[in-house]
């Protein structure tokens, strides 16, 4: 997908930041998008309350109208130094007590109806658009740290989408030039409009019947339709919860779509849309994963997602690594190529964290709270400046080398097969098997990309070489593109219960394809996929992450890409950098150049700020074809002075030459003639 937007240099705020630090930020950086602010429910639930911190209101002052008047001050100013400006908008969270008229329960509600601020109000009392249960009951929680109690807007309630596309005219009124969503992952309330949404996907999906015996009664007469409560199989139980999160998902994308596709973009034509999700370890917890894929990002500039706590530091001698390379395969293939987002809260590792983002076709970095603040200095030995400097140096850089990175392809001799169907019908073991061939992979540095199980029966021809980590549903035409990817010459590699289902999730007999291995099949029988849970001694409160053990240490591993090495006729690249350093390689369009791109994680982890430990010399050795004529070979990094050209041979289809050092983040650039 070619987007009509194109950015990699980002920067986020959760809370508006004075004027003279982003807009210097701005320009010094080259930065294209600055995220921003709060200007959803939330923001007007507690502007006006003195005594809730800030953070909570994503604005600097107290005051509904002084924020406001402050981000219409603003927002020019960063779009004259050259950025658009894209504010962040609660879907869902207000905050207050119902009980005793705080937050928008109180008199408030009526002091923001007004033709200054929101207009017409679209409904008496916010209570009838907040999430209740089926009693009528208003749903809240009294969440640790955060002021009062937390309600939820009913996207499945009309009510409250108007009351959404309010505030979505206010901030494009105030110069916005887009939205970012936040909490977009409710699931339905006990409301009578989620009921009747919730009723009507059910009977498109099961017979009359089955849906009487899952709640022990007459179905059209059931109030609360969220979890069943009849004496049925588990099988039909859990047809029914995989079809209930599937109706959550369609829900949650028609109100986006309503508020800010179809209502935004009616303001203001060229408005920039995107939404805030989350997706810890990759495992089945991303909102949005019960989408079929012709919904997914439908109509969304560019693509987000939190990869949760405790990503900000590596245990190197533990093999923990925290990098985002099996993440940000995900997100560029399943955004078609659009810009992404890896938030990882990575605070420490700043030239990591950007370092990431670039050399996987992404944006970054951002961050939730804010650079480092100058009272830092004294409790913990970080200053503003260790953010600045190298954040700052990496955006110029890719800004000087911006045809390197847009409209660049990736260079992939391996396809991974991503078994999206698995993930939608929310199994839990869905990506154990990709996990961990896909670690083994990045240790050898070998070049994969992933491509989706609904995608072979276009895509399988791409990739020389396929392999299909425990895909069990597949249908009869990716069969037999499969097939036809083999009997042309390409290779394949199965693992796990590969073919065992249809699409529909009925039984049926693998293809013959899928059960041995051959001259050009690899059939994989280890099925010990899981990592070892680990208690990380660099990071505070040595946190319990999941860690694989690293190919230098696991035979597994070893006998698993040596077998791999002579089905594929050796790897495309071969290096004999560390297992800690992590490559990409790109094509660009716009310049005649193979990039080649390297990630260092090493570090003195016992410092407080990003101390790399640099590394090198790095000997490379790549294929690129009978075709190709090499004009020169540089290397090229954020820190350095100019680029420097590195000597090279070519032997047949092969280049050679050796990276002189690696500080954290640089790329080999060959020149095609």
């Amino acid at each position: 997908m070619k987007t009509e937007f194109w950015f990699n240099r980002l920067i986020e705020y959760w809370t508006l930041p004075r004027a003279e630090e982003v807009v210097e930020h701005v320009i010094r950086g080259k930065v294209q998008v600055v995220q921003i602010g709060n200007f959803g429910p939330d923001f007007y639930s507690l502007a006006d309350d003195s005594q809730v911190d800030r953070f909570r209101v994503g604005m600097p002052l107290v005051g509904i109208e002084d924020n406001l008047d402050y981000a219409a001050d603003l927002i020019p100013k960063i779009q004259s130094a050259g950025a658009r400006v894209v504010g962040q908008l609660s879907s869902t969270l207000h905050y207050g007590d119902h009980r005793i008229g705080y937050g928008l329960f109180g008199d408030l509600w009526s002091r923001i109806w007004t033709p200054d601020l929101l207009g017409e109000s679209p409904i008496e009392n916010v209570m009838y658009a907040t999430s209740t249960e089926a009693s009528g009951r208003l749903m809240r929680k009294n969440i640790k740290e955060r002021p009062y109690f937390s309600y939820r807007g009913c996207v499945s309630n009309p009510n409250w989408l108007n009351i959404l596309k309010s505030m979505v005219r206010k901030g494009v009124d105030i110069g916005l030039d887009g939205f970012n969503t936040t909490h977009n992952y409710e699931r339905f309330c006990g409301c009578s409009f989620c009921a009747d949404m919730i009723r009507a996907h059910m009977q498109g999906n099961f017979c009359d019947s089955d849906l009487d015996q899952l709640f022990g009664g007459v179905y059209e007469e059931i109030a609360d339709l969220r979890k069943p409560s009849g004496s049925v199989s588990e099988s039909l139980t859990n047809r029914y919860m995989v079809a209930l999160e599937e109706a959550a998902a369609l829900r949650r994308k028609q109100a986006f779509d309503s508020v800010f596709i179809e209502y935004g973009r009616s303001l203001r034509p060229d408005l920039l849309v995107a939404q805030w999700y989350h997706k810890y370890g990759m495992r089945v917890n991303d909102e949005r994963s019960a989408l079929p894929a012709h919904l997914w990002g439908r109509g969304e500039d560019y693509i987000w997602y939190s990869q949760g706590p405790n990503r900000w530091g590596s245990s190197i001698d533990q093999g923990y690594l925290a990098d985002m390379g099996i993440n940000a395969r995900h997100m560029h293939a399943a955004g078609g190529g659009r810009p992404f987002v890896i938030n990882k809260y990575d605070y420490r590792r700043w030239r990591v964290w950007a370092a990431e983002a670039a050399a996987h076709g992404g944006a970054s970095p951002c961050y939730h709270g804010g650079p480092p603040r100058l009272e830092l200095e004294e409790t913990k030995r970080i200053a503003p400046e260790d953010y600045y400097g190298p954040i700052v140096r990496i955006q110029r850089f890719l800004a000087e080398y911006e045809s390197l990175f847009y409209l660049a392809c990736p260079i992939s001799q391996i396809g991974l097969v991503y078994p999206r169907r698995s993930e939608r019908l929310g199994e839990r073991d869905y990506l154990d098997a990709l996990k961990r061939i896909a670690e083994w992979l990045e240790d050898a540095h070998i070049l994969y990309d992933i491509l989706f199980d609904d995608q072979l029966s276009e895509r399988a021809g791409e990739f020389p070489t396929l392999i299909l980590p425990n895909i069990r549903r597949l249908s009869e035409s990716e069969v037999d593109a499969i097939k036809r990817h083999v009997d042309d010459g390409g290779k394949l590699v199965v693992a796990g219960a590969t073919g065992g289902l249809d699409v529909e999730g009925n039984i049926q007999t693998p293809n013959a394809i899928f059960e041995k291995s051959t001259d050009r099949i690899y059939r994989w029988e280890s099925r010990d996929w899981l990592p070892e849970i680990k208690k990380i001694a660099t990071l505070d409160g040595e946190p319990e992450m999941p860690v694989y053990s690293r190919l230098t240490e696991d035979d597994k591993g070893q006998r698993f890409i040596e077998t791999l090495d002579r089905l594929c006729d050796g790897y495309w690249l071969q290096t004999d950098a560390p297992w800690s350093v992590r490559v990409r390689v790109w094509r660009s369009e716009k310049t005649k150049a193979i990039s080649v791109h390297w990630i260092n994680y090493l570090q003195d982890e016992a410092a407080v700020i990003e101390t790399p430990i640099p590394i090198g010399p790095i000997n490379v050795n790549l294929f690129i074809g009978s075709d190709v004529n090499v004009d020169r070979v540089e290397w090229i990094y954020p820190e350095m002075k100019s680029s420097l050209e590195l000597y090279h041979e070519v032997i047949g289809n092969r280049v050679y030459f050796d990276i002189p050092r690696l500080i954290v983040y640089g790329i080999s650039v060959i020149y095609i003639d």
